[in-house]
């Protein structure tokens, strides 16, 4: 067993383990004089992997100074020799993986080389592909490069008027940017502003959808990995519209909607700050109603966050938690 932890790009342990590292890569490649890279101004997370409270593997990631915005590299991938075979290499890359979605990477990238065939058969079982040379070695025929590309993650936050979705929404953003994650925050409403509506599309979804399907390359293309979008899901049909709409080469997203809610004096209370009295503060009122009870008998949702008694952004913290975010 290993326990994999997060540590300072300092971490004089992680420093041990890459000193052994570049002792053991000098020998594989006959080359005295070979040093590897030790400082990373693109920092994302360097891990440790220990065993019985020994630090004995590490990886860390950065962003690629080479690639696309977005793309994540993978650097100092490394177990010790007593402690190999254990499957400590596979996890690191878990864990690996799992930070770098967090951190709204759109891609992995790694460099290597071939008197490393333990490493490259790892990373063709985990499912990397060969790519590009790139980097210092890049003309070098002894390196091989590999990567792996990651779907989008999307968060579609649901709820009834009054709820909050919006300022949660905008407080998960916030949250996501203080962690140092490449997200982006889209207000799906905005995209229905238009009259008429009609008959068949009351609440301009098919508009919305449409524009969406249009607009999500450009994020992806732009390197956000994340995407969090405030809007009623009040459709059985609409969490399979929204991977649609954000479909990329490397497929589906990873969508996920979590709804918050506010009990219904507390979404009058906010309907009453944000509407003049007249036709469209009455049709909230009646509307927040009939949506909730239409959202608690869908029950479409992932996770369901109270929103009350604390700003939105404490509540954003908590639905990320929740998610696994």
């Amino acid at each position: 067993m290993i326990t994999i932890r997060e540590v300072a790009a300092d971490e004089p342990q992680a420093l041990a383990l890459w000193h052994d590292q570049q002792h053991e890569l000098m020998e594989r490649y006959d080359d005295p004089d070979l040093v590897i890279e030790t400082e990373f101004p693109t920092f994302v997370r360097s891990l440790v992997g220990y065993a019985d409270g020994e630090a004995v593997a590490t990886v860390l990631l950065r962003w690629s100074p080479y690639h696309e915005a977005g793309a994540i590299e993978l650097k100092r991938l490394y177990v010790r020799p007593d402690h190999r075979g254990r499957g400590h290499s596979r996890a690191l890359m878990g864990v690996a993986e799992s930070v770098a979605r967090r951190a709204g990477a759109t891609r992995i990238v790694l460099e290597s080389g071939d008197q490393q065939p333990e490493a490259l058969q790892l990373y063709e079982r985990v499912g990397y592909e060969r790519i590009t040379n790139y980097g210092t070695w890049k003309d070098d025929e002894g390196t091989l490069c590999y990567g792996r590309v990651l779907p989008t993650r999307l968060l579609v936050v649901n709820g009834s008027i009054g709820a909050g979705k919006t300022a949660v929404a905008a407080g998960v953003l916030d949250a996501l940017r203080e962690r140092g994650a490449r997200a982006a925050f889209i207000d799906a409403d905005s995209l229905c502003q238009a009259v008429p509506a009609g008959e068949d599309d009351p609440y301009h979804q098919e508009l919305m959808f449409a524009a969406i399907a249009k607009i999500a390359p450009v994020y992806r293309h732009r390197g956000y990995g994340c995407i969090v979008v405030p809007r009623v899901v009040e459709d059985a049909d609409d969490r399979a519209r929204w991977a649609r709409a954000f479909a990329a080469d490397v497929g589906a997203p990873e969508v996920t909607v979590a709804r918050v809610t506010a009990p219904l004096e507390v979404r009058r209370s906010r309907i009453d700050m944000r509407e003049p009295e007249g036709y469209w503060r009455d049709w909230a009122h009646a509307r927040t109603i009939e949506l909730d009870e239409v959202l608690e008998d869908l029950d479409l949702d992932d996770v369901v966050v109270e929103n009350v008694g604390r700003t939105a952004k404490e509540t954003a913290e908590e639905l990320l938690a929740e998610i696994g975010w």
